[in-house]
C-alpha cells in the first residue's frame, strides 16, 4: 500500500469498512475506533498512524481483531477503560477479551523496545525476536507489530532526531525483518530492509537506486522482449501462466553484491522475470520450456519446490544465457506458492479465510507448513480450515542489568537466573530485584523482567534447591550445579575422615613417612589422598591396612631375627584400650567388651573392635561381613585391637 502518509482519515475509514461488509458488529466496533482515533491525530507523519496500519493489514486480509486492534494501538489514542467498553460493545465477549489481551501484548513490547540498543549483537538481535514472539503469543499481534514497523519506516523521513531514526532502522532490519522472514512475509520483509537499508547505508543506497534508475528504460524494453518471447512459448506448449518482471529490492542487491563479490553489472537478478502457473507439474513444464528456448546456467539452478526453505518458501529458481550475452534470473512457481511468498501466513486467511499458525522452533514451522499444504490440498470452502494462531512459548527472556537478554525455561525462578549468570554468582543468591523490586529465590520470571541478584560474600547453597520438587529451580542444568556442589563438598568430607582414621592409625602402627608412600603403593593407590578417600567412603577397611603394615614391617626384619607378633608399642590411649581388654573380664577401661555371635571369633585370632552405643566393645573378625558394613557406616567407631596375653594369676 503505497498511499499518500497523509491521507484523509475519511478515506482510510471507507477502505477499511469495506473490509469488513459482512460483519456489522465488528464492523461498527472498528468505525467507531476508527472515528476515535481520527480524533487524536496530530499531524506528526513520524509516529504510524492505526488507521493506516490497518489498511495495509486489510489488504492482507486480516481478521476482524487485527484491524480493530490496529487501530487503537495508534500511539496517540489513550482511552479510559469505559469509553473503551462502549466501544467494544458491538463485538463477542470473545473478541473482546481477544483485542485487551493483543493490545496489552503490544504496548508491552513498545515498553521493551526503548531498551534496545543499536549496537546489539546479532545473536542478542535473536533474542529480541524470541522475546517479541514470546510476548505476542499470537501470530496475529506479530503481523500488527510488523505492519507498525513499516509504517514507522515509511515515515522516518520525518524523524528529525538522528538517533532515534538509527536506532529505528537497525531495530526493523535485525528484528523486525527477520521475524516476518520466519514467518513467510516477503513482501513485509523486502520492504523493512529497503526503507532501514536507506537510512543505515544511505550512500549506498542511493548508489545503486541511481544505476537502477539509469538503465531502468533499457532493461524494462530488454525485459519485455524476454517476457514476450517467454509468453509465447510456454502458451504454444499448452502452459497457462502469468509472465511478469520482477520487483527490484536495494538491499537484496547489495546483499548478493557483498556475498557472491560481484559487481552491480555482474548480477543476475537486475535482468529478473517471473513465471506463475496453476500446479506443481506446470512449474517443472515451464522450466523445461525456458531451457529450451535458453541456455540454462546450471550452477544457479535451484529446486525450492522439491526441498522448501526453512520458512516454508517454495519456487524454482533459474538463470539463463539470454540474447546479446545477458544473463537473465526467473522465478517459476504456482498462484498459492506466491501468495505465501509474499504473504506468508497471511495468504491463508486469504485463501482459506482460516486462521494460520507460527512457532518460534524451526520443527514447529515446517510442522505448522505441513498442515498449511494439508489443508490446500483437501481445498473446500472458505473457513473450514481452522489452524491455532497460539505460540508455543516454551522459554523466558529477561534483561540484565546491562540490557542484555538472557533465554531460561518457561518457569524459571530467580536463582535459575543466578546460575545462568554464572555458577559462583547462583551459590551465593539470597534474592533479587525485578524491575527495581525486591524478590525470593522462588519468583518465577515473567516475559521482559530485569533481573539484578543479589549476592552475600560467604553465603553457600543449599541441597533443597536440587530437588525439582522445591519449587527453587526449575533449570535441570542449574540443579545439577547444586547437587556437584553438595558431590564435592561430601568428596571432601569423606576424604578429611578418611585422614583422619588413616593416619590415626600408622601412627599407631608407627609406620614412617618413608614406609607410608611405599604401603600406599602396596595397597594399590596412586596417592595418600586416593587412599583417604577410599577409607573415608569405607571402601578400604582399616584391618586391611593393618595387616599390610605389618607384613611390611615383618618383610624388614634382619634374616633369622625372631618376629614379634604382637605390634609396636602403641600411644598412651591406645594402650590403655588394649592392655585392659580380657576376654575374661570383658571390660576396656570400665566398657563391656563381648564376643560378636555373628562371626565369634577365638582368642589369639585377629579382631576389630566396634564401639556400640549400649554394649560396649563388640569384637568382630576382620572378614566379618556384618563388620565391613559397620565400617562403612561408622568408620570413626571402628578399632583394631589384639588379644592380650593370658594372666598368670588366672590360670
Amino acid at each position: 500500500m503505497y498511499y499518500p502518509l497523509d491521507e484523509p482519515a475519511d478515506i482510510l475509514i471507507q477502505r477499511l469498512l469495506k473490509h469488513l461488509r459482512d460483519e456489522p458488529a465488528a464492523r461498527g466496533a472498528l468505525e467507531q475506533a476508527a472515528i476515535q482515533a481520527d480524533s487524536v491525530f496530530d499531524g506528526n507523519l513520524a509516529i504510524p498512524r492505526g488507521l493506516r496500519v490497518a489498511c495495509l493489514l486489510a489488504e492482507l486480509d486480516a481478521d476482524a481483531v487485527s484491524l480493530i486492534v490496529a487501530v487503537l494501538a495508534d500511539q496517540r489514542l489513550d482511552l479510559p477503560d469505559a469509553i473503551m467498553q462502549t466501544l467494544l460493545g458491538g463485538v463477542t465477549s470473545e473478541q473482546r477479551c481477544k483485542i485487551k489481551a493483543q493490545l496489552e501484548a503490544i504496548l508491552k513490547v513498545r515498553q521493551l523496545l526503548v531498551r534496545y540498543r543499536p549496537d546489539v549483537s546479532s545473536k542478542q538481535a535473536i533474542m529480541w525476536q524470541r522475546l517479541i514472539f514470546a510476548i505476542c503469543r499470537d501470530v496475529r499481534v506479530v503481523l500488527v507489530l510488523l505492519a507498525f514497523a513499516v509504517e514507522q519506516m515509511r515515515g522516518l523521513v520525518y524523524q528529525s532526531d538522528l538517533q532515534q531514526c538509527r536506532k529505528a532502522a537497525h531495530c526493523a532490519m535485525h528484528v523486525f525483518a527477520p521475524m516476518a522472514h520466519q514467518l513467510g512475509l516477503g513482501q513485509i520483509k523486502w520492504e523493512l530492509e529497503d526503507l532501514a537499508f536507506r537510512h543505515l547505508q544511505p550512500e549506498v543506497y542511493a548508489d545503486i537506486a541511481r544505476k537502477l534508475d539509469d538503465r531502468r528504460v533499457n532493461r524494462e524494453r530488454y525485459l519485455e522482449k524476454i517476457r514476450e518471447a517467454l509468453a509465447d512459448a510456454l502458451a504454444k506448449a499448452g502452459i497457462t501462466a502469468h509472465v511478469y518482471g520482477r520487483p527490484k529490492h536495494i538491499y537484496s542487491i547489495w546483499s548478493k553484491m557483498q556475498k557472491k563479490r560481484l559487481s552491480f553489472e555482474q548480477l543476475f537478478d537486475v535482468h529478473a522475470l517471473r513465471i506463475e502457473v496453476e500446479t506443481v507439474s506446470a512449474c517443472y513444464a515451464a522450466l523445461s520450456v525456458v531451457h529450451d528456448l535458453f541456455t540454462p546456467i546450471e550452477r544457479e539452478y535451484d529446486d525450492y519446490i522439491a526441498r522448501p526453505k526453512p520458512n516454508g518458501y517454495q519456487s524454482l529458481h533459474t538463470a539463463v544465457q539470454a540474447w546479446e550475452g545477458k544473463v537473465v534470473e526467473i522465478q517459476i512457481r504456482t498462484h498459492r506458492m506466491h501468495a505465501f511468498a509474499e504473504f506468508g501466513v497471511a495468504a491463508h486467511w486469504r485463501y482459506k479465510s482460516g486462521q494460520a499458525g507460527y512457532h518460534p522452533m524451526q520443527e514447529s514451522i515446517e510442522s505448522i507448513r505441513r498442515e498449511w499444504d494439508k489443508a490446500d490440498q483437501i481445498g473446500g470452502k472458505p473457513g473450514e480450515q481452522t489452524i491455532a494462531t497460539e505460540l508455543d512459548v516454551s522459554h523466558v527472556y529477561v534483561f540484565t542489568p546491562d540490557g542484555d537478554l538472557l533465554e531460561l525455561p518457561a518457569q524459571a525462578t530467580v536463582l535459575d537466573f543466578a546460575y545462568k549468570i554464572h555458577t559462583q554468582i547462583g551459590h551465593r543468591c539470597r534474592g533479587a530485584l525485578i524491575n527495581g523490586n525486591i524478590a525470593p529465590l522462588k519468583s518465577r520470571l515473567q516475559q521482559g523482567d530485569q533481573v539484578r541478584v543479589l549476592t552475600q560474600k560467604n553465603a553457600q547453597p543449599s541441597r533443597v534447591w536440587g530437588r525439582a520438587q522445591s519449587g527453587f529451580l526449575h533449570s535441570a542444568s542449574a540443579r545439577a550445579k547444586v547437587r556437584n556442589y553438595f558431590a564435592r563438598q561430601d568428596h571432601h568430607n569423606r576424604r578429611e575422615r578418611g585422614r583422619l582414621l588413616t593416619e590415626r592409625l600408622l601412627r599407631h602402627l608407627k609406620v614412617n613417612a618413608s614406609r607410608r608412600e611405599t604401603l600406599v603403593r602396596q595397597l594399590g593407590f596412586a596417592d595418600e589422598n586416593q587412599l583417604f578417600e577410599a577409607v573415608g567412603s569405607g571402601k578400604m577397611a582399616l584391618e586391611t591396612i593393618t595387616v599390610a603394615a605389618r607384613k611390611q614391617q615383618s618383610n624388614e626384619k634382619p634374616a633369622g631375627q625372631h618376629v614379634d607378633q604382637q605390634p609396636a608399642e602403641p600411644t598412651e590411649d591406645v594402650a590403655i584400650e588394649q592392655a585392659s581388654l580380657c576376654i575374661e573380664s570383658r571390660q576396656i577401661d570400665g566398657l563391656k567388651a563381648t564376643i560378636a555371635r555373628c562371626c565369634n571369633p577365638k582368642p589369639g585370632e585377629p579382631v576389630m573392635a566396634f564401639l556400640s552405643q549400649s554394649q560396649g566393645y563388640k569384637l568382630h573378625r576382620p572378614d566379618c561381613p556384618n563388620l565391613n558394613h559397620l565400617v562403612r557406616q561408622y568408620p570413626e567407631r571402628i578399632l583394631a585391637v589384639q588379644w592380650p596375653k593370658a594372666d598368670p594369676k588366672k590360670n
